[in-house]
């Protein structure tokens, strides 16, 4: 039994190691931005921005600055373009854009955030002396998602140089009660417990575990802080207070199988071997793979044989045994099927689509037969970069083939473009040519001159209608006949008299009307004649550029389709050594399971192999007694 000792304690430093070396982060927030947005292009990147396409963003972004469509928000853009290559790990162009806004913006609300950014930039470049310098120079607030990220990252450069207590200070000072701060607490808590300075990051811890939330993600993380904590108490022979605070993780939680683990062997520190069968017990029907679960197929017959039932240890001493033997044979074919590439591809089949950011992980795995092996190697930090370039490889392969097909349609437009062209450009020219343009401009000068003429003079009569013209024409006449002065003729010239003033008083009343609207008719005439004119000189600017720009549009197609091919040609080759790196991590994972079930299993034959010497022994002391 003193081997199993040792491997409790072994499991639990290894446990505790694996819960205590990693910094978690909260996924916290895009900020809304502030003020008016004056620039069409950059609205919208920022639509594509807040939508989580972060690529679209990106790339638009970068036509609109080389087009200079963001004149207006030239500031605000760069430094989202930097947060953009950032977030898709390009630290060194990231840098390299912050460094510009330094020397280019006195704006102290940009100069914060670019120093916020430059300070991120460091600190996952693994510089924490710099980022703490660069996270020093922000001064004021920043924007309300960005200052939470922001306090959480300072602790976290302050902890990387080891200045533990600086780190707590600033937690202490942070007046926050979301997710950042209870990630910000328990990175500090194991940060503490890791230089054993347990009491000091028992308290943090303590607080995470005892926090009060609904929200999945900070369920996991108190269950986390939980079991970090229970794990140092059991580190540190505290059976009684490691017990306490594992037995708050949830039961159903990510993390129920390492708690149940770790309250038996709380219990068989206080050496009460038959409470720690029941979590043990427990972990029987789980799932072999997990390393608690392999664990407890030998802690159950160890604490079996504490109890002095040797022959129920025996029992569950076989079962193990076979057990393992066939999880054994199982990783074999495993091993096979990795080497044969199958298994890489397999795990983004259910994966959506699209170029994932520093921050993408894999959330589910596929169902196979094989996708249980590979559970705790998705929570490997080198495999999840790994195979997260892989995926943007592969996505960026189906965005250039998406391009591919994007160039024939344009080639298909440019035919039609020319088609088109040809077809309409002698209709056009044929109706153009029946109207000439420059007689009418002259009719239209001689109207002009009449109007002004008409207008100068006031003559009244040139605004008549051609019925009111006949009758002053016959009004007029009847003044050269040669009766007309008779006296016979005075009532006809006195009724002459009448309608002709009738007459002339209505053309004096509309004179002004008709003025206006000769003179609108007029500028209606001049508005058609210059929208001639320029159909004119549209259609000799076309007839000059169309072929040209047609030619030129053709060329950049038929030169797009080569750089496709060769950029395809260079991710394939990448995906080829970035497939074979994952197949080399997914061999070594998948032997190092297979080994520790080998040790596993080495262990149960020779704790097997003690309780049937001792059962042998017992019965020759036995036989000597009854001789």
């Amino acid at each position: 039994m003193v081997r199993l000792r040792h491997l409790r304690s072994g499991f639990i430093a290894i446990v505790a190691i694996t819960i205590l070396s990693v910094p978690v982060a909260f996924a916290g927030k895009k900020s809304a931005p502030e003020g008016e947005i004056r620039d069409l292009y950059y609205g919208e990147v920022l639509f594509h921005f807040f939508q989580d396409d972060e690529f679209t963003a990106l790339t638009h972004l970068l036509a609109a600055q080389q087009l200079g469509r963001v004149t207006h928000h030239a500031a605000e853009a760069r430094l989202l373009l930097g947060g953009l290559y950032l977030s898709y790990g390009q630290h060194q162009q990231a840098g390299e854009i912050f460094d510009r806004l330094l020397d280019g913006t006195a704006d102290p609300a940009v100069r914060s955030r670019v120093w916020f950014y430059l300070g991120k930039v460091r600190y996952q470049r693994g510089l924490f002396a710099a980022a703490e310098q660069a996270f020093r120079h922000v001064e004021g607030k920043l924007p309300d998602a960005l200052d939470a990220e922001y306090h959480m990252l300072l602790a976290q450069s302050l902890m990387g140089q080891g200045r533990f207590s600086d780190a707590a200070g600033v937690l202490n000072s942070w007046e926050r009660s979301d997710g950042w701060l209870a990630y910000s607490r328990f990175n500090l808590g194991v940060a503490f417990v890791r230089t054993n300075q347990v009491e000091a990051g028992a308290g943090l811890l303590d607080q995470v575990g005892r926090m009060k939330t609904n929200e999945p993600e900070m369920l996991a993380l108190r269950d986390k802080a939980n079991l970090a904590l229970g794990y140092a108490h059991l580190q540190a022979e505290q059976g009684d207070r490691a017990k306490e605070v594992l037995e708050r993780v949830r039961l159903h939680g990510p993390f129920s199988s390492k708690a149940l683990l770790g309250v038996g062997w709380a219990d068989s520190l206080r050496e009460d071997y038959r409470g720690a069968l029941n979590p043990w017990l427990e972990l029987l029907d789980r799932d072999l793979l997990d390393s608690a679960v392999q664990e407890s197929l030998l802690a159950v017959p160890y604490a079996f044989g504490q109890l002095k039932a040797n022959g129920s240890a025996a029992e569950y001493y076989l079962s193990a045994l076979d057990r393992f033997d066939t999880e054994i044979l199982r990783l074999d074919g495993a091993l096979d099927r990795a080497a044969a590439g199958d298994l890489i591809p397999a795990l983004l089949q259910q994966d959506e689509s699209g170029l994932g950011r520093w921050h993408w992980q894999l959330e589910a795995l596929p169902k196979t037969e094989d996708a249980r092996y590979l559970y705790h190697l998705v929570a490997n930090h080198e495999f999840q970069h790994g195979l997260r370039n892989y995926r943007d490889l592969v996505a960026l392969y189906d965005h250039l083939e998406e391009w591919r097909g994007k160039l024939s349609a344009f080639d298909s437009m440019v035919a039609t473009g020319a088609q088109a062209y040809a077809e309409r450009l002698p209709v056009v020219e044929k109706r153009l040519g029946e109207i000439d343009v420059a007689d009418m401009r002259a009719r239209r000068d001689t109207i002009a001159a009449d109007l002004d003429r008409i207008e100068k003079s006031r003559d009244t009569i040139g605004f008549a209608t051609d019925a009111e013209s006949r009758q002053w024409l016959e009004l007029e006449a009847m003044e050269s006949s040669p009766a007309w002065a008779s006296e016979s003729s005075a009532a006809a010239r006195e009724k002459q008299r009448v309608l002709k003033g009738v007459l002339q008083w209505n053309l004096e009343r509309e004179f002004k009307y008709r003025l206006w609207q000769t003179r609108r008719s007029l500028a209606e005439l001049d508005s058609a004649l210059m929208q001639a004119e320029h159909y004119r000189k549209s259609v000799d600017a076309a007839r000059a550029t169309v072929p040209g720009r047609l030619e030129e549009f053709a060329a950049r197609i038929n030169l797009l389709a080569p750089r496709i091919d060769l950029m395809q040609a260079e991710i394939s080759a990448a995906l080829g050594s970035q497939q074979a790196e994952l197949q080399v991590l997914v061999a070594r994972e998948l032997e190092a399971q297979k080994e520790r079930l080998a040790t596993y299993r080495l262990q149960a034959r020779f704790a097997l192999a003690a309780i049937y010497d001792h059962g042998t022994v017992a019965a020759a002391d036995n036989a000597g007694v009854d001789q």
